[in-house]
């Protein structure tokens, strides 16, 4: 949860961060895009690590390590302190995907698993609705020439921090554990088409999730004349919308894998595509009250299909490559996504504008995202069954 505060309040405070350190649209979508970065440049070494070491002290020090980074992204003066605050924090976040989740897939049986990785995912919108909250609140009480931004930073790195070293505390599940070498494993793992079919999809996808949410909030506030409390609040409507999805998703996939494995992408890849397309039309509305609706229902859309999501990439994965194979989806959703998608939306906003830009690169690489996954559905029956034997 207290990650994707961090994320949200770096979103909802873009323009006052832009304005602070005097830089261009394009370039705080850049900073904020390079969180994502370096969540997929560290997110493969770490499950490798994962793998073949204690995960929970994995998870303790990397939360350690963006807790502070948080803290020192209040006292940066100009774009280059703000990028390196920024790398060091995406390292230490890179831990929720390969390490965290495949510490709850070996922690809870098979028949649990979707309404445990729900619950998990859930974190992810409720820090959305949290951290937007807090920005808000900061906004509303720090006076605007005292930078409310860095306060908030400041004041995140706290509970981080606690957090960080309780995990350090944590148990360790029973698993197997990987004897293959970084090569061996990754050689091993692009033997299986529904992963790779899955972090093709996600790299796609990335282009639209990473970066866009940056540019709708500078919309927000050019466009639709919302302050840095009103976009904190919107926001939050917006991700309570994800957070119902979630723990939908979770009820759901469970019952939803027994019957249809398949059925798990095909759900998943109407969700991501809903996603840019919704993406489109809020950058194009002309009152608050539409853009909050249309962005509650993507959001609940979006976070029901990704839990089933990862209920199949668990289920294809070999036990001993599960942490690689959750890092293999977060470089792919991070480095080519996130990077990819900072470079494509800052060319398409310099070319036609803000609005134009969102509505051009977040339908495209959404639906090219469910096209992959409808692609991959085939596939799953033999992976699954593999891993099995």
């Amino acid at each position: 949860m207290l990650d994707s505060v961090d994320g949200a309040m770096f979103v909802v405070f873009a323009p006052e961060i832009r304005e602070s350190l005097g830089i261009s649209t394009a370039a705080i979508g850049v900073v904020g895009a390079l969180t994502g970065l370096m969540v997929a440049v560290a997110a493969l070494p770490l499950g490798l690590l994962g793998d073949r070491r204690r995960r929970t002290s994995i998870a303790g020090v990397a939360t350690l390590v963006w807790a502070v980074a948080a803290g020192v992204l209040g006292l940066v003066q100009n774009l280059w302190q703000a990028v390196a605050v920024r790398v060091v924090a995406g390292i230490g976040k890179a831990n929720e995907g390969p390490i965290q989740s495949s510490l709850l897939v070996d922690a809870y049986p098979p028949e649990v698993r979707g309404r445990v990785l729900g619950l998990h995912r859930g974190g992810q919108p409720l820090g959305i609705v949290a951290g937007p909250l807090l920005a808000a609140a900061f906004a509303a009480v720090i006076p605007e020439e005292h930078e409310p931004w860095r306060w908030a930073f400041a004041f995140l790195a706290v509970p981080a921090v606690l957090l960080g070293l309780a995990a350090l505390r944590l148990p360790e599940p029973a698993r197997a554990h990987s004897t293959a070498t970084p090569r061996g494993a990754l050689k091993d793992l692009r033997k299986i088409p529904t992963l790779v079919g899955v972090v093709v999809a996600l790299g796609a996808f990335g282009v639209s999730v990473t970066t866009v949410p940056i540019y709708l909030n500078v919309i927000l506030e050019e466009q639709l004349g919302q302050g840095a409390a009103a976009r904190g609040l919107i926001m939050s409507v917006c991700a309570a919308g994800g957070l119902l999805g979630a723990v939908l998703g979770g009820v759901s996939s469970d019952r939803l894998f027994r019957r249809s494995p398949q059925a798990c992408l095909h759900l998943a890849a109407g969700a991501l595509s809903v996603l840019g397309i919704g993406f489109a039309a809020q950058a194009y509305t002309t009152d608050v009250t539409t853009y909050v609706v249309i962005g509650a229902v993507v959001q609940a859309m979006t976070f029901a299909g990704i839990v089933p999501l990862s209920l199949v990439v668990a289920s294809v994965t070999p036990a001993e490559f599960r942490a690689t194979a959750f890092g293999l989806v977060g470089v792919f959703t991070a480095a080519v996504g996130g990077l990819g998608g900072a470079v494509v939306s800052g060319v398409a906003e310099k070319l036609w504008g803000v609005q134009a830009a969102v509505a051009l690169v977040a339908p495209v690489a959404s639906v090219v995202a469910g096209l992959v996954l409808v692609c991959t559905a085939r596939h799953v029956p033999g992976d699954i069954a593999r891993v099995v034997r």
